[in-house]
């Protein structure tokens, strides 16, 4: 489960205006960086990490699609909206990197039309 930020952590980050936060863990002796979902999927392969696996199941996306309607219907808590937010990191890094979109017939499309244009008479 992804944990939730606290309203300290919100605080540092307003501050900080896109500059990295780092957050000192006492008990551990550690420091860590905060770093927003869109951030972190742009760095995953420069750190080597490989958490999201290349499979996206139907039963995540039924789960997604749900909260998204509690979260339209305004009915979603605050651990359902971090849920969410982590479904949609997930999709999102799916979406564009395991299932990329065929984005070549797309952009063919309006060639052909132009083509098409230009031949008529």
């Amino acid at each position: 489960m992804t944990p939730t930020i606290t309203p300290e952590q919100r605080r540092a980050i307003d501050e900080r205006h896109g500059r990295p936060v780092f957050v000192v863990d006492p008990d551990r002796s550690e420091t860590f960086v905060l770093l927003t979902g869109a951030d972190y999927d742009r760095v995953r392969g420069l750190l080597g990490t490989t958490d999201i696996s290349g499979d996206w199941t139907e039963e995540q996306d039924e789960r997604r699609c749900e909260l998204i309607d509690k979260d339209i219907a305004g009915t979603i808590t605050a651990q359902e909206q971090t849920e969410l937010a982590e479904l949609e990191r997930q999709a999102n890094h799916y979406y564009e990197t395991v299932a990329a979109p065929p984005i070549e017939g797309a952009r063919q499309l309006p060639r052909e039309l132009l083509n098409r244009r230009a031949q008529q008479p």
